[in-house]
């Protein structure tokens, strides 16, 4: 038998460019690389050693491939939609992962919402919604304004803010569109007068042992919902990002899940009371892993497949340098023609990764998918980070036709 054919094997799930450091890593490590996904034209399948077009929200599309190709291991890397997936089938195949209810319930949001409130945590009044309910008997105990949300979508897809009810069934009729399993949640909207909180952190044995978190650049203009990117470490007070920390590791010891990788969002109320909005059971998307090793040292790419072999995790303690990710974007469509950066810009430029090709279609930023490109930026002080974020608008040129 070939060298070849004797390779242990690992299923990524999905193959867009954000998901490429993960195929590198694999590869890296020794690992035969199958991806998966329903679009072939995804870049990262060029770099894997084999490619299926089975949809990473397939469960038993998936299952049936595990079955077949016998991987030691089944990865889902900053993909909501692919998290469950991946811990439905390494559970079915008693590979190591993360329990699918664990994974489950921080995966949908109305779930997620309810173990909130079960459990004491802060959480906004809500209602999950089905297509057969009568939507103004369903959100007539809220106050207005609601949050419209899809259940299991992810990248701010399909999420919009109701004022006004008579708007209500166009904005629910939009949210089930990225809803696959046709459930929609009604919350109400968490006022913020400081921006949100953002981050990744890994969790071993049921423990945070790791967390960087940042605060959020938002565009007022395309989708106030989408942010288009986050800078770290947060400027929030220690203490306030402390309490974060600890409801975050809290939630986490009470969901079940075991090890690996979250992406982590919290929102701090005009009275100063902390909300975990969403704790992913993946990486974050947009190469924010990244973005947070080059504040913090910290290889996660590397310890999501790690942790999974029980090897040691290596976490620096003291690495404390500043770093932003950006998302390229235009608050209108078009073709792209042209990009370019201010020369001050371009020396704290560590990565750029292009989306989109010159030539091709731009869509407003609605939602991440809607991104030209990322920009990923390191910075040697607190003062380099604020003065270069607060002028990107005016550094970032983007031509359209």
């Amino acid at each position: 038998m070939s060298k070849k054919m004797t390779k242990k094997k690992i299923i990524l799930l999905g193959g867009a460019y954000p998901q490429i450091p993960i195929i590198i890593e694999s590869k890296k490590q020794g690992y035969h690389v199958i991806t998966c996904d329903y679009l072939p034209e995804n870049p990262g399948h060029k770099l894997a050693d084999q490619y299926y077009n089975i949809s990473t929200t397939d469960f038993e599309g998936i299952l049936s491939l595990a079955k077949k190709e016998q991987p030691e291991l089944v990865v889902a890397y900053a993909s909501d939609p692919a998290a469950p997936t991946a811990a439905y089938v390494s559970e079915m195949l008693g590979l190591p992962g993360n329990s699918y209810q664990s994974v489950k319930l921080l995966s949908e949001k109305d779930l997620y919402r309810n173990f909130l409130l079960q459990n004491g945590f802060n959480t906004p009044n809500y209602v999950s919604i089905i297509e057969t309910d009568r939507l103004i008997d369903k959100v007539k105990n809220l106050e207005l304004p609601i949050i419209i949300k899809p259940t299991d979508s992810s990248g701010s897809k399909g999420i919009s803010i109701v004022n006004d009810l008579k708007n209500l069934s166009e904005t629910v009729d939009r949210a089930y569109k990225f809803s696959r399993n046709k459930r929609i949640i009604a919350e109400e909207f968490v006022d913020n007068e400081i921006c949100d909180v953002h981050g990744d952190g890994f969790v071993i044995d049921g423990n945070l042992v790791f967390a960087l978190l940042g605060d959020h650049i938002y565009n007022k203009i395309s989708n106030p919902f989408n942010p288009a990117g986050t800078y770290w470490p947060s400027a929030h007070k220690e203490d306030l990002i402390d309490s974060i920390m600890n409801e975050t590791a809290r939630i986490i010891k009470l969901s079940g899940f075991k090890k690996g990788p979250v992406n982590i969002e919290a929102r701090i109320n005009s009275k100063g009371n902390i909300y975990i909005m969403e704790i992913g059971a993946r990486n974050g998307g947009h190469f924010v892993p990244q973005a947070i090793q080059y504040a913090a040292g910290f290889d996660m790419v590397k310890a999501t497949i790690d942790v999974l072999n029980d090897k040691p995790i290596n976490i620096p303690q003291n690495s404390k340098n500043y770093s932003a990710y950006y998302a390229l974007h235009s608050d209108l469509g078009g073709t792209l023609v042209n990009l370019s950066f201010a020369d001050e810009l371009k020396g704290y430029i560590k990565e750029f990764h292009q989306y989109i090709s010159f030539g091709d279609k731009v869509n407003p930023f609605l939602g991440a998918g809607d991104a030209i490109g990322i920009l990923l930026l390191s910075f040697d002080t607190r003062e380099e980070l604020t003065r270069i974020i607060s002028t990107l608008d005016q550094s970032i040129k983007i031509a359209l036709e």
